[in-house]
């Protein structure tokens, strides 16, 4: 979880609406193909937004995400501007640089354009186990039980789940607002959870982005 933020290295003829605007824009690619490019590559990607501006401002650069039929991606916002600056499932079109944040993949955006309502997402059913690389970026749905629960404050709250085959982190970011859920969790509770796929370190993540995202069974 980093907070710093890097300069966009870009060429550029001039700023709009406090954007950078490239002197030589790419034409847009699948996300799946610019997830397979060299970091510090320049690429234009369209996409729907998975989880609006600023949902994980705690624990990750200002930002939002994409998804298109290929993948998913994490897109850091060039400036702060809002948080409710693109929201859940708008289509928008983003030129950037590739780079990676802890080992989260994500672009740079340096000029992003609405482009009217996009495609529906639907959550990737994953066993706890089996979120990896692959699903890096995507919106996934897990379930499993409580094996612990970890303060990470004040970037947010982790909770690790198991279904059987093999441990996975949930985190709430505080910036969701959902913090005050967290308390009254308890190991043993079972967790259903859809959320964006995410990479800290070596370890994968579902990370929730709205309270209708997270569904808690109590252990009897």
């Amino acid at each position: 979880m980093l907070l710093s933020l890097f300069p966009v290295l870009l060429s550029c003829i001039l700023m709009q609406d406090n954007k950078i605007v490239s002197s030589n824009p790419s034409p847009i690619i699948p996300i799946s193909q610019a997830r397979g490019m060299p970091l510090g590559s320049e690429v234009t990607i369209q996409g729907t937004i998975t989880v609006a501006s600023g949902t994980f401002s705690s624990s990750i650069p200002f930002g939002y995400a994409l998804q298109d039929n290929t993948a998913g991606i994490y897109v850091v916002d060039s400036i702060l501007i809002r948080k409710d600056e693109f929201i859940l499932g708008e289509q928008v079109k983003v030129s950037g640089i590739i780079d990676e944040i802890n080992n989260l993949l994500v672009i740079r955006e340096a000029v992003a354009s609405k482009n009217g309502k996009g495609k529906i997402i639907k959550p990737i059913n994953l066993g706890t186990g089996s979120v990896n690389e692959s699903y890096e970026g995507m919106i996934i749905h897990t379930s499993g039980i409580i094996d612990s629960l970890a303060n990470d404050q004040p970037y947010g709250y982790k909770i690790y789940i198991n279904d059987g085959s093999g441990p996975l982190t949930v985190f709430v970011n505080t910036s969701t607002g959902l913090l005050s859920d967290t308390t009254q969790w308890k190991v043993r509770d079972s967790l259903s959870v859809i959320g964006f796929s995410a990479q800290y370190g070596t370890a994968y993540e579902n990370e929730p982005r709205m309270a209708k995202d997270i569904k808690v069974f109590p252990k009897n």
